[in-house]
């Protein structure tokens, strides 16, 4: 049955809806890193009120449904862009993808994680090692790049592999607002041949391969960082 509906034309929208959800999940997790890496370097700067705005932004975003804030932002960039977009050109005709505010509002939420994970591996680096850098003469930008990150990265691997999991788990959301990723494909497709258990078991088993593979893969990133810091 299942094979049935795969050959039909229904395997190629799954597929299409596969890619639909991987670049979504793709973008929101680099975007959300940036985030993190971004807010964690400010909350720990000596800007007056940045950690409590951090802390701020980190609390609403983690406390609040992802649903609920996800329609909320996205009505609100997707509106943004396009008043931009009119002034810029000065036509209201362009229309941006609806992917394109959908990233970016689930960046923003995944951005709360991020910065948590990011402080606190922040955190376990001893502030000796910068004092170090700067008498051997690296800049704070250098010391960053090559002392601080790396061991951060090293430590932050499985974290990150369990964000990128979510990322993917995300785009689910992004079926309420209209894209068509897996679970909208998998919707449709069950109202529209009356097999709701074939369809949601084929977005099921797609997003448990996903996890699998991407388990696999930060396993192995993990291995080959921990060997490259016992080389060093």
């Amino acid at each position: 049955m299942m094979l049935e509906y795969l050959s039909s034309g229904w395997g190629l929208q799954f597929m299409r809806a596969f890619a639909t959800s991987i670049t979504a999940a793709v973008f929101s997790f680099s975007l959300s890193i940036l985030i993190g890496i971004a807010l964690s370097l400010w909350a720990g700067s000596r800007f007056k009120g940045a950690s409590t705005l951090v802390k701020t932004y980190t609390y609403i975003f983690r406390s609040l449904p992802d649903i609920l804030l996800l329609i909320l932002l996205f009505y609100s960039i997707d509106g943004f862009i396009q008043s931009a977009v009119k002034f810029a050109f000065g036509t209201p005709d362009i229309r941006i993808s609806p992917l394109v505010p959908g990233i970016i509002a689930t960046s923003i939420v995944l951005g709360a994680y991020s910065t948590e994970l990011l402080k606190a591996g922040w955190a376990e680096i001893p502030a000796g090692q910068n004092e170090a850098a700067r008498s051997l003469g690296l800049s704070g930008l250098q010391s960053l790049l090559l002392i601080t990150m790396p061991q951060v990265y090293r430590k932050m691997i499985p974290h990150f592999g369990s964000l990128w999991l979510i990322s993917m788990k995300e785009t689910a959301l992004l079926s309420v607002i209209g894209i068509s990723d897996v679970v909208r494909t998998a919707s449709l497709g069950a109202r529209s041949t009356g097999a709701p258990f074939t369809f949601y078991g084929i977005a099921i088993f797609i997003f448990i391969a996903f996890a699998v593979a991407s388990s696999k893969v930060f396993r192995r990133l993990e291995i080959k960082s921990r060997r490259t810091a016992g080389a060093v």
